[in-house]
């Protein structure tokens, strides 16, 4: 337990106009609708230079929305951009909320409402503080199975991180975070209505159980794992993730409610010792990116193999014909189309990612560049937690955990930018690596993730 200055807020983004969902490539279209609302939860903690925790209902959070938000809240003088944490709940039928291009209007409006309802939750967090006792504990429950391994029961992460805000004077919850580590797919590609997933109903349960409470939702370890209403295909099949049964997100979410509550229940019964901490490190790494080792001639040598695979599958005119905005939708409905067996979807989806990726590479006319790649470590209370700027393995987080040597220990992802997936270098070795969605697509070299999380737990140790 900590005794602390602690705040927060929250500010419904839920957009009244089409918007483009993130997700799912199959989408070429904008929303039809909303299913549930999203919202843009914070957190302050602290007095002089209070932590700043905010998680928004979005598929990721990219670069410069983190930066947005930083920018507003600077007229501030008791924000400190090095302890702002900003993150997604990973929703795969939230709205996008940028558009690099700069073409699309409802984007960019979406994105002036999210970073909006961010800095207002912020300010309202910090000035909501009051004396408060924090208390980190631990929770467990199954709500997902490996897409990889999906007998392995060890590939999953039921562990169910739970922070508790309780008020010193009222005892009354104001504010309860929790996490787990399992994708908000309940919803397939074929849903065209804004929505939060399981997150946005575990809140409402949670906040529903304790009246009064703001609820926030960080995914932890959900990389390789998805919701155990899902189908046993793999990740890059389109038809693992089809289907519209808003059932599915209610039982997920329920399932973590229940547990979040109860582990709440515990915390508050018996709050502990008042020998907790808050301490926050924040760093930013330079990585390598994936095939950033590829030469241009083996990287055009790829490109043309992979066009190869996508002639024969879309026709001989398919990149005259599909922009490339819509080429993993056309990939998808051939392998659907054709009822394609497991080689033959594994080799079009494979060949799509490639020739995306190296067509981008390629027209930038060099290697990639070293990206720079985010990331905190916290200690709140005693749960610690790193938080990592891409989808983080189950691995990662058993690694993290080996480092800290402790039980409640966590890694946090989809945190102030998106390198997309984050493998460890084991999972490049592992046979079938140059097949699966999470190491071809990932957004970093092998090797590079295995660093980070031991320069967070360094840092995180030397400041212990």
């Amino acid at each position: 337990m900590i005794r602390i200055a602690a705040g927060a807020a929250h500010r419904d983004v839920t957009p009244d106009f089409p918007v483009p969902l993130g997700g799912y490539g199959q989408r070429t279209t904008a929303s039809e609708g909303v299913h549930d609302p999203v919202a843009v939860t914070a957190l302050c903690l602290g007095d002089d230079s209070p932590v700043i925790i905010i998680t928004a209902d979005l598929i990721a959070i990219p670069r410069p929305v983190t930066a947005a938000i930083a920018e507003r809240l600077t007229t501030h003088e008791w924000f400190d951009p090095a302890r702002l944490v900003v993150t997604a709940t990973h929703s795969h039928s939230a709205p996008v909320a940028h558009d690099p291009s700069g073409r699309s209007e409802a984007t960019a409006r979406f994105m002036h409402m999210l970073v909006t309802g961010a800095v207002e939750a912020a300010v309202e967090a910090h000035a909501d503080r009051r004396d408060a006792l924090v208390l980190s504990r631990t929770g467990d429950a199954r709500i997902g199975f490996n897409r990889w391994r999906p007998d392995d029961e060890a590939m999953v992460d039921t562990r169910i991180p739970v922070v508790t805000v309780i008020d010193d004077a009222t005892r009354d919850v104001v504010a309860v975070l929790f996490g787990a580590g399992c994708h908000p797919t309940t919803f397939g590609w074929d849903n065209m209505l804004v929505s939060a997933d399981y997150p946005g109903v575990a809140k409402r349960r949670v906040q529903e159980a304790l009246p009064g409470a703001v609820a926030m939702f960080v995914n932890t370890t959900e990389g390789d794992v998805v919701p155990l209403t899902s189908a046993r295909r793999d990740a890059l099949d389109p038809r693992g993730y089809t289907g519209v049964d808003p059932a599915h997100a209610e039982t997920i979410g329920q399932i973590l409610a229940d547990e979040v509550v109860r582990t709440v229940s515990g915390a508050v019964s018996d709050p502990g010792s008042p020998d907790g901490k808050l301490a926050l490190v924040s760093m930013e790494v330079q990585v390598a990116t994936n095939n950033a080792g590829l030469d241009e001639d083996a990287a055009r040598a790829r490109l043309d193999e992979s066009a190869a695979v996508l002639r024969a599958r879309l026709g001989e005119d398919f990149a005259d014909r599909v922009p490339m905005a819509h080429l993993w939708a056309a990939s998808s409905a051939a392998v659907v189309e054709a009822d394609m067996g497991e080689d033959d979807m594994r080799d079009t989806m494979i060949a799509c990612c490639h020739f995306l990726g190296l067509t981008a590479r390629l027209a930038r006319g060099a290697n990639p560049a070293p990206v720079r790649a985010p990331m905190q470590a916290m200690v709140l209370d005693r749960a610690h937690i790193l938080f990592l700027p891409g989808e983080v393995l189950v691995g990662v987080g058993h690694l993290w955990s080996e480092l800290i040597g402790r039980a409640d220990s966590f890694t946090v992802g989809l945190a102030n930018t998106h390198l997309r997936y984050l493998p460890l270098a084991s999972h490049f070795a592992e046979e079938g690596a140059d097949r699966r969605y999470e190491t071809v697509t990932a957004g970093v070299a092998p090797g590079e993730v295995d660093r980070l999380v031991s320069l967070g737990a360094e840092a995180l140790l030397a400041d212990a």
